[in-house]
Protein backbone atom coordinates (compact mmCIF):
# COMPACT_ATOMS: atom_id res chain seq x y z
CA UNK A 1 0.00 0.00 0.00
CA UNK A 2 2.73 2.12 1.14
CA UNK A 3 4.32 1.52 -2.20
CA UNK A 4 1.27 2.34 -4.17
CA UNK A 5 1.03 5.82 -2.51
CA UNK A 6 4.32 6.75 -3.05
CA UNK A 7 4.20 5.68 -6.88
CA UNK A 8 0.64 8.07 -6.97
CA UNK A 9 2.82 10.79 -5.83
CA UNK A 10 5.45 10.43 -8.39
CA UNK A 11 3.44 10.33 -10.69
CA UNK A 12 1.68 13.43 -9.82
CA UNK A 13 4.63 15.07 -9.82
CA UNK A 14 5.94 13.70 -12.73
CA UNK A 15 2.82 14.47 -14.54
CA UNK A 16 2.41 17.65 -12.77
CA UNK A 17 -1.21 16.67 -12.03
CA UNK A 18 -2.82 19.77 -10.57
CA UNK A 19 -6.60 19.82 -9.24
CA UNK A 20 -9.45 20.84 -11.86
CA UNK A 21 -10.68 24.39 -10.92
CA UNK A 22 -13.78 24.80 -9.59
CA UNK A 23 -15.58 26.57 -12.29
CA UNK A 24 -14.45 24.21 -14.65
CA UNK A 25 -16.26 21.37 -12.97
CA UNK A 26 -19.39 24.02 -12.58
CA UNK A 27 -19.37 24.42 -16.41
CA UNK A 28 -19.11 21.03 -17.42
CA UNK A 29 -22.45 20.26 -14.78
CA UNK A 30 -24.43 22.66 -15.91
CA UNK A 31 -23.51 22.12 -19.67
CA UNK A 32 -24.93 18.60 -18.99
CA UNK A 33 -28.03 19.31 -17.38
CA UNK A 34 -28.51 22.14 -20.20
CA UNK A 35 -28.06 19.74 -22.74
CA UNK A 36 -30.17 17.28 -21.09
CA UNK A 37 -32.44 20.02 -20.76
CA UNK A 38 -32.75 20.92 -24.61
CA UNK A 39 -32.91 17.00 -25.73
CA UNK A 40 -36.11 16.71 -23.21
CA UNK A 41 -37.69 19.87 -24.92
CA UNK A 42 -37.20 18.83 -28.74
CA UNK A 43 -38.47 15.66 -27.36
CA UNK A 44 -41.64 16.94 -26.29
CA UNK A 45 -41.94 18.84 -29.20
CA UNK A 46 -41.82 15.87 -31.66
CA UNK A 47 -44.69 13.47 -28.84
CA UNK A 48 -47.04 16.80 -29.23
CA UNK A 49 -46.35 17.09 -33.11
CA UNK A 50 -47.28 13.18 -33.58
CA UNK A 51 -50.14 13.75 -30.96
CA UNK A 52 -51.83 16.36 -32.93
CA UNK A 53 -51.12 14.31 -36.22
CA UNK A 54 -52.62 11.36 -34.52
CA UNK A 55 -55.48 12.57 -33.26
CA UNK A 56 -56.58 14.72 -36.55
CA UNK A 57 -56.40 11.13 -38.38
CA UNK A 58 -59.28 9.37 -39.37
CA UNK A 59 -58.87 6.14 -37.74
CA UNK A 60 -62.15 3.96 -39.23
CA UNK A 61 -61.21 4.42 -42.69
CA UNK A 62 -60.00 1.02 -43.20
CA UNK A 63 -63.83 -0.24 -43.49
CA UNK A 64 -64.16 1.37 -46.71
CA UNK A 65 -61.15 0.05 -48.42
CA UNK A 66 -61.52 -3.23 -46.97
CA UNK A 67 -58.65 -3.16 -45.36
CA UNK A 68 -57.81 -4.89 -41.39
CA UNK A 69 -57.86 -2.35 -38.85
CA UNK A 70 -54.67 -3.25 -37.83
CA UNK A 71 -52.90 -3.31 -40.89
CA UNK A 72 -54.47 0.23 -42.13
CA UNK A 73 -53.30 1.47 -38.05
CA UNK A 74 -49.47 0.48 -39.01
CA UNK A 75 -49.92 2.52 -42.72
CA UNK A 76 -50.64 5.64 -41.04
CA UNK A 77 -48.90 5.52 -37.48
CA UNK A 78 -46.40 8.64 -37.25
CA UNK A 79 -43.51 6.91 -37.78
CA UNK A 80 -41.50 10.25 -38.43
CA UNK A 81 -41.76 11.90 -34.60
CA UNK A 82 -41.71 8.55 -33.25
CA UNK A 83 -38.10 7.87 -34.78
CA UNK A 84 -37.42 11.17 -33.62
CA UNK A 85 -38.62 10.68 -30.10
CA UNK A 86 -36.73 7.73 -29.67
CA UNK A 87 -33.72 9.28 -30.41
CA UNK A 88 -33.76 12.09 -28.10
CA UNK A 89 -34.84 9.85 -25.70
CA UNK A 90 -31.79 7.60 -26.13
CA UNK A 91 -29.98 10.66 -26.10
CA UNK A 92 -31.34 11.78 -22.65
CA UNK A 93 -30.29 8.84 -20.88
CA UNK A 94 -26.92 9.12 -22.23
CA UNK A 95 -27.03 12.33 -20.99
CA UNK A 96 -28.21 11.38 -17.75
CA UNK A 97 -25.89 8.68 -17.57
CA UNK A 98 -23.09 11.62 -17.49
CA UNK A 99 -24.03 13.91 -14.99
CA UNK A 100 -22.54 12.78 -11.18
CA UNK A 101 -25.54 10.78 -9.67
CA UNK A 102 -26.79 9.14 -12.77
CA UNK A 103 -25.03 6.15 -12.53
CA UNK A 104 -27.14 5.06 -9.23
CA UNK A 105 -30.04 4.50 -10.82
CA UNK A 106 -31.07 1.79 -13.23
CA UNK A 107 -31.45 2.06 -16.86
CA UNK A 108 -34.82 0.67 -16.93
CA UNK A 109 -35.59 3.29 -14.01
CA UNK A 110 -34.15 6.19 -16.10
CA UNK A 111 -35.68 5.38 -19.38
CA UNK A 112 -39.29 5.17 -17.44
CA UNK A 113 -38.90 8.49 -15.75
CA UNK A 114 -37.67 10.19 -18.87
CA UNK A 115 -40.57 9.13 -20.95
CA UNK A 116 -42.94 10.06 -18.44
CA UNK A 117 -41.47 13.55 -17.95
CA UNK A 118 -41.84 13.44 -22.63
CA UNK A 119 -45.48 12.61 -22.05
CA UNK A 120 -46.08 14.94 -19.53
CA UNK A 121 -44.61 17.87 -21.06
CA UNK A 122 -45.78 17.24 -24.77
CA UNK A 123 -49.27 16.96 -23.56
CA UNK A 124 -48.73 20.08 -21.76
CA UNK A 125 -47.53 21.88 -25.48
CA UNK A 126 -50.32 20.13 -27.04
CA UNK A 127 -52.67 21.96 -24.49
CA UNK A 128 -51.15 25.32 -25.87
CA UNK A 129 -51.35 24.36 -29.43
CA UNK A 130 -48.14 24.02 -30.24
CA UNK A 131 -48.14 20.67 -31.98
CA UNK A 132 -51.08 21.38 -34.30
CA UNK A 133 -49.15 24.47 -35.38
CA UNK A 134 -45.86 22.89 -35.97
CA UNK A 135 -47.98 20.26 -38.12
CA UNK A 136 -49.41 22.92 -40.16
CA UNK A 137 -46.60 24.65 -40.69
CA UNK A 138 -44.60 21.61 -42.03
CA UNK A 139 -47.46 20.77 -44.46
CA UNK A 140 -47.95 23.93 -45.90
CA UNK A 141 -44.24 24.66 -46.16
CA UNK A 142 -42.64 21.49 -46.54
CA UNK A 143 -44.45 19.48 -49.34
CA UNK A 144 -41.71 16.25 -48.72
CA UNK A 145 -43.50 16.07 -45.21
CA UNK A 146 -47.37 15.47 -46.32
CA UNK A 147 -46.26 13.48 -49.33
CA UNK A 148 -43.17 10.87 -48.01
CA UNK A 149 -42.50 11.42 -44.75
CA UNK A 150 -46.03 11.31 -42.61
CA UNK A 151 -49.55 10.31 -43.37
CA UNK A 152 -51.28 13.97 -42.36
CA UNK A 153 -54.64 14.33 -42.21
CA UNK A 154 -54.51 16.59 -46.12
CA UNK A 155 -52.67 13.68 -47.46
CA UNK A 156 -55.10 10.90 -45.85
CA UNK A 157 -58.18 12.64 -47.62
CA UNK A 158 -56.40 13.34 -50.76
CA UNK A 159 -56.80 10.12 -52.28
CA UNK A 160 -59.58 10.11 -55.25
CA UNK A 161 -58.82 7.23 -56.69
CA UNK A 162 -59.43 5.23 -53.26
CA UNK A 163 -62.99 7.00 -52.27
CA UNK A 164 -61.49 9.74 -50.19
CA UNK A 165 -61.67 13.67 -51.07
CA UNK A 166 -61.87 16.71 -49.12
CA UNK A 167 -62.02 20.67 -50.08
CA UNK A 168 -63.99 23.71 -49.67
CA UNK A 169 -67.57 24.32 -50.25
CA UNK A 170 -68.16 26.50 -53.51
CA UNK A 171 -71.49 26.31 -54.70
CA UNK A 172 -74.38 23.85 -53.45
CA UNK A 173 -77.47 22.54 -55.53
CA UNK A 174 -80.59 19.94 -54.94
CA UNK A 175 -78.68 17.05 -55.47
CA UNK A 176 -74.66 18.56 -55.98
CA UNK A 177 -72.06 19.99 -54.42
CA UNK A 178 -69.14 22.24 -55.61
CA UNK A 179 -65.95 21.65 -53.88
CA UNK A 180 -61.96 23.39 -54.43
CA UNK A 181 -59.81 20.30 -53.15
CA UNK A 182 -56.76 20.56 -50.82
CA UNK A 183 -55.10 21.09 -54.22
CA UNK A 184 -57.43 24.23 -55.73
CA UNK A 185 -58.92 21.79 -58.11
CA UNK A 186 -62.73 21.47 -59.20
CA UNK A 187 -65.09 19.00 -58.07
CA UNK A 188 -68.79 18.04 -58.95
CA UNK A 189 -69.94 15.89 -55.53
CA UNK A 190 -72.78 14.27 -56.21
CA UNK A 191 -75.40 13.02 -53.15
CA UNK A 192 -78.57 11.18 -53.29
CA UNK A 193 -81.13 9.59 -50.40
CA UNK A 194 -78.56 7.31 -49.68
CA UNK A 195 -75.79 9.93 -48.88
CA UNK A 196 -74.59 9.69 -45.25
CA UNK A 197 -74.29 13.51 -43.91
CA UNK A 198 -73.05 13.64 -40.39
CA UNK A 199 -74.70 15.30 -37.89
CA UNK A 200 -72.40 18.19 -37.47
CA UNK A 201 -71.72 19.22 -40.75
CA UNK A 202 -72.24 22.25 -42.02
CA UNK A 203 -73.23 22.09 -45.79
CA UNK A 204 -72.83 25.62 -46.94
CA UNK A 205 -70.07 28.03 -49.17
CA UNK A 206 -66.90 27.92 -47.56
CA UNK A 207 -67.22 25.26 -45.26
CA UNK A 208 -64.87 22.45 -45.41
CA UNK A 209 -65.78 19.22 -45.18
CA UNK A 210 -64.62 15.44 -46.33
CA UNK A 211 -66.25 13.08 -48.96
CA UNK A 212 -66.23 9.22 -48.43
CA UNK A 213 -66.87 8.11 -52.15
CA UNK A 214 -66.39 7.24 -55.37
CA UNK A 215 -64.91 8.84 -58.31
CA UNK A 216 -66.86 8.85 -61.73
CA UNK A 217 -64.65 10.59 -64.00
CA UNK A 218 -62.03 13.67 -63.93
CA UNK A 219 -63.78 15.56 -61.76
CA UNK A 220 -66.93 14.27 -60.55
CA UNK A 221 -67.50 12.14 -57.01
CA UNK A 222 -70.18 9.89 -55.80
CA UNK A 223 -70.35 11.27 -52.63
CA UNK A 224 -71.41 8.22 -49.62
CA UNK A 225 -70.49 9.65 -46.25
CA UNK A 226 -69.64 13.51 -45.80
CA UNK A 227 -68.24 14.75 -42.33
CA UNK A 228 -66.77 18.10 -41.46
CA UNK A 229 -63.25 18.70 -41.75
CA UNK A 230 -62.32 18.69 -38.11
CA UNK A 231 -63.41 15.39 -36.16
CA UNK A 232 -65.80 12.66 -37.49
CA UNK A 233 -69.48 14.56 -37.23
CA UNK A 234 -70.50 13.29 -34.05
CA UNK A 235 -72.87 15.52 -31.98
CA UNK A 236 -72.98 14.36 -28.32
CA UNK A 237 -76.22 12.20 -27.85
CA UNK A 238 -75.85 11.32 -31.40
CA UNK A 239 -77.11 7.49 -31.97
CA UNK A 240 -74.06 8.00 -34.80
CA UNK A 241 -76.76 7.12 -37.93
CA UNK A 242 -76.05 10.94 -39.00
CA UNK A 243 -78.77 12.83 -41.08
CA UNK A 244 -79.41 11.01 -44.35
CA UNK A 245 -80.12 13.75 -46.91
CA UNK A 246 -80.71 14.05 -50.35
CA UNK A 247 -80.92 17.90 -50.13
CA UNK A 248 -77.92 19.71 -49.32
CA UNK A 249 -78.27 22.52 -45.87
CA UNK A 250 -77.43 25.92 -46.57
CA UNK A 251 -76.43 27.80 -49.52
Amino acid sequence: MKNLIQDTIEKIKEQRISPEPKWKYLVKKYFLWALFAAVLILAAISFSAAYDNANNLDWDLYRFIHQSRFLYILSILPYFWIILIAIFLIAAFFEIRKTETGYRYSWSRILLIIAGGIAVFGGFISLLGFGGKLNSKLVKEVPFYSQHMMVTKESQWMQPSRGFLAGTITYVSENKIGIKDLNSDDWNINIDDNTLVKPSVNISREEMIKIIGTKTDENNFKAKEIRPWTGKGERKGSNGQGNRSSRARGN
